[in-house]
């Protein structure tokens, strides 16, 4: 297996100084997503080795506290489990980011924290997402619920991209929060994504517009942040 391997973050797991591991390929088509490569499974320098990622955090041993699986979509893999107890058995805890297709692959991926990216309104996926509305809405809704009630540490994410994350769809998301539930918005970048002609035909939010979609979330999840990025 080979990785795009981010040797340190200090934000990708909450409150512990990790790595990132971002696998190829994704079976979403986000426009806005900045990592056009990954997705479309390109070849690319940046990938190394899993086995350099593993000795990556040999030699940080005690400054690394944690590995973030991230993509593309991690959960693409039926082998998602042995890779995180390979990572656990290097002594760092494991977070697994998810665009939630497979509700079925995450308990059983046993990861330390889960993120799931929450894109847009459920009817609405299958404008990201090749199958039937009513197929990627009910896998979407199966997952939010399987991530809450996974025992684990969680938050849902949501990057506010203009066309696809606007009030209608706040309002709908906001009905599928709970006041517990950790929610994260983040400002959508319109630079190197993965459609530009998407990208050239929008305007980023004002802060005011973030603001008011953040109030809408926080309707039903009083604790949701805006993150600053």
């Amino acid at each position: 297996m080979q990785v795009a391997l981010q040797k340190l973050s200090l934000i990708d797991y909450p409150g512990k100084v990790a790595c990132v591991l971002f696998l190829p390929g994704c079976n979403f088509r986000c426009p806005y997503c900045q990592n056009a490569d990954l997705v479309y499974n390109r070849h690319s320098e940046e990938l190394v080795a899993l086995e350099e990622a593993f000795m990556h955090l040999g030699r940080r041993q005690g400054i690394i506290t944690a590995a973030v699986i991230s993509g593309g979509e991690p959960l693409l893999r039926e082998t998602m489990p042995e890779l995180v107890q390979s990572l656990r058995k290097r002594g760092v805890l494991v977070k697994l980011d998810t665009n939630g297709a497979f509700p079925d692959r995450i308990l059983a991926a046993d990861a330390d924290f889960y993120a799931l990216d929450i894109k847009t309104s459920p009817d609405r996926y299958d404008e990201l997402w090749q199958l039937p509305p009513e197929d990627a809405a009910a896998r979407i809704l199966r997952s939010i619920d399987v991530v809450r009630g996974s025992g684990k540490p969680y938050e849902f994410r949501i990057t506010c991209a203009p066309g696809i994350f606007g009030r209608s769809e706040a309002e709908a998301v906001s009905a599928l929060l709970q006041p517990d539930d950790a929610v994260v918005l983040q400002r959508c970048r319109l630079d190197t994504v993965l459609d530009p002609d998407w990208a050239a035909g929008v305007n980023e939010y004002t802060e005011a517009e973030l603001s008011e979609l953040l109030q809408i979330i926080q309707k039903n999840c009083p604790q949701a942040r805006l993150r600053n990025n």
